[in-house]
């Protein structure tokens, strides 16, 4: 079983990775911002507003992840279905985008306990 605060404070150093969040079934939100372009407030704002899209999409097809560029690079946004929730922000020119899908099927995989 990993610790959640642990495990995302990894994924946080990597480089390019601009800022993380990770939401607890409970609500609660571990974050880590490693660039002042995208502060833990933005992360976390980001992650919270993703229960209007979870909703949106709550059919037995709605992919595990969805993913959206912006100026900088991307954001992806990954749900389980225990109720934890992920989000990074990652630079477009890092290698860490490269590592997006694998980096997601190890969330979905990690347990973190309850």
């Amino acid at each position: 079983m990993s610790d959640p605060r642990q495990w995302l404070a990894e994924r946080a150093s990597q480089p390019g990775t601009l800022a993380c969040a990770l939401r607890h079934p409970n609500g609660t939100v571990i974050s880590h911002s490693v660039d002042p372009s995208c502060p833990a407030a933005t992360i976390e704002n980001i992650l919270n507003r993703f229960d209007a899209l979870a909703a949106a999409t709550a059919e037995a097809t709605a992919p595990q992840w969805s993913t959206w560029a912006f100026e900088q690079g991307q954001i992806r946004l990954i749900e389980r279905p225990d109720g934890w929730r992920l989000a990074l922000a990652v630079r477009s020119d890092s290698p860490v985008l490269l590592s997006l899908d694998s980096l997601s099927r190890e969330f979905l995989s990690v347990s973190f306990g309850s």
